[in-house]
């Protein structure tokens, strides 16, 4: 098992890295596959060794081998988180296959996190990835599909029926079409008797982070706008799905 966690620990600082660069694409509506990377400061193609997960920022210092331009350090924090959920699934997991499974899942919505906290969408291209590999990680599980369904039906549907109420009552959204969407994924892989705890969770993060953000910038909480619900409740799934087994 100490094998397994260092090996899916390697490859999720990989996989940190791509699917922060992948969000960034969906969300300027760029192609997946669009050649090598580039600075977008100066359009300068990366070489292998301004690449290597874990190293290169810190080596580099956070900028541009070419010109020099700050390079946000979230690159840096994803590379570091998809290497602990890949540590993570490998010590939850009961047996590699699975541990693979729930590695590409919380990697899946790593990429969904991030692009929430960043412009406040959830590509659809993410939510899919992350529905198929959660429904490939619950039957994998040997849940009854009906189980899977009804999770995922239960969770979409209470978050379309709070989307609808909102809007009812305030005459504007409240919530996002995607958190709803969000919601229907995550009950694929979730039971339904877990996805409460993943809507307090989620709830009690977003709230913080607002707070957070509030602070920071000198806001009253009521004037700061948005939460990134997505983010917290892709996080706060795969808290839950570690603390309850598979």
């Amino acid at each position: 098992m100490t094998a397994l966690a260092i090996l899916l620990a390697v490859t999720g600082a990989a996989a940190g890295s791509f699917v922060a660069l992948l969000a960034e694409r969906l969300l300027r509506g760029e192609g997946v596959v669009r050649g090598g990377s580039r600075c977008l400061s100066c359009d300068a193609r990366l070489r292998a060794r301004d690449l290597v997960p874990l190293l290169s920022w810190p080596m580099l210092r956070g900028r541009c081998a070419h010109c020099r331009a700050h390079i946000p350090g979230i690159l840096w924090q994803a590379e570091i988180a998809g290497a602990a959920l890949g540590a993570l699934a490998a010590i939850v997991a009961p047996d590699p296959g699975q541990a693979l499974l729930m590695a590409l899942w919380s990697w899946a919505l790593l990429g969904l996190a991030l692009a929430d906290l960043r412009r406040y969408r959830l590509p659809d291209a993410l939510v899919i990835g992350a529905a198929m590999l959660g429904l490939a990680m619950a039957l994998a599980a040997g849940r009854a599909p009906v189980e899977v369904l009804a999770g995922a039906a239960l969770g979409g549907g209470a978050f379309w029926a709070i989307r609808l109420g909102y809007r009812a009552w305030a005459g504007r959204d409240g919530m996002g079409l995607g958190d709803v969407k969000l919601m229907a994924a995550l009950g694929l892989a979730i039971p339904p008797r877990d996805l409460p705890m993943v809507v307090l969770l989620g709830t009690l993060s977003a709230l913080a982070l607002a707070v957070m953000r509030a602070h920071k910038k000198g806001r009253p909480l009521s004037r700061l706008g948005r939460a990134p619900m997505g983010a917290a409740l892709a996080l706060a799934a795969i808290a839950v799905r570690a603390i309850s087994g598979i």
